[in-house]
């Protein structure tokens, strides 16, 4: 059983920074939006179709066991609480001793106010919140990779309680350009024409801070925008359980499909 609440940003744990940080509590807090998408079904009025969180509050408590009534005392209380600020300030990737295994991509809302520091007993408050990624992800990604030629396809197992966002990697290993590759993961499709896609080349489709980003990577280390070489789905976000992945290309290429799973 865990009985103390442990939290750390980026690596470096809150109660390493000084041995007088003593955390009272890390919890969810109220910053918790789950939004429902509603379609029109005959005869029925709306029906929903999905659900989407908007954000995922997490509250720190804490004291500081600096007892000392005098200025001396309230001079160290102010720097060790410049010390918490300078730690918290950044945000990034927030674990907790009692998910292992688990993260959340945060920034802070709400820093710790400095209020009176001539009260020793004071329990202090700060809030991040998750806004690009409000869900507990898998610190490690899982992945997949189909080893085919113009076509391949495979069943992927996606764990956790709410959808996944997938990222694909597919490198032309033919000796022909490829303009035109599909790939399908469950119920979402992407169809790329004009994609130049030279021989040794790799396409990823990946996420930076929960945003889609579409990009080619040349043999000699540069990169181009493939953007605009989309239709279809937005997104591959996919439900729990087990999902079919399917490409189709003009040449031969190496697919590799990699999520984190996601909790509510």
């Amino acid at each position: 059983m865990i009985l103390k609440r442990r939290v750390a940003l980026n690596g470096n744990w809150l109660d390493e920074v000084d041995s007088r940080i003593c955390i009272s509590s890390v919890e969810p807090g109220d910053g918790k939006e789950n939004i429902s998408a509603v379609d029109a079904a005959a005869g029925y009025g709306q029906r929903i179709t999905g659900n989407r969180r908007s954000m995922l509050d997490m509250v720190v408590k804490f004291r500081m066991l600096e007892h000392g009534r005098d200025v001396t005392g309230l001079q160290e209380r102010s720097q060790l609480l410049e010390d918490i600020n300078a730690w918290a300030a950044e945000g990034g990737v927030l674990t907790v001793n009692y998910k292992p295994g688990r993260q959340l991509n945060v920034i802070l809302v709400q820093a710790p106010g400095e209020g009176s520091l001539w009260d020793y007993t004071k329990e202090f408050t700060m809030t991040f919140r998750a806004y690009a990624i409000p869900y507990w992800e898998d610190a490690t990604a899982q992945s997949e990779t189909i080893e085919a030629g113009a076509t391949g396809d495979t069943l992927i197992t996606i764990g956790g309680s709410a959808k996944a966002q997938c990222d694909v990697t597919v490198e032309n290993t033919s000796q022909n350009t490829i303009d035109n590759l599909t790939v399908t993961i469950g119920s979402c499709s992407m169809t790329f024409s004009d994609l130049d896609l030279a021989t040794g080349e790799t396409l990823y489709i990946d996420h930076v801070d929960g945003l889609l980003r579409i990009r080619i990577e040349s043999t000699g280390g540069d990169w181009r925008s493939a953007m605009a070489s989309r239709s279809g789905s937005n997104d591959f976000l996919v439900a729990p359980g087990i999902t079919g992945v399917e490409y189709s290309a003009d040449y031969a290429c190496e697919t590799t499909v990699s999520w984190r799973a996601r909790y509510l």
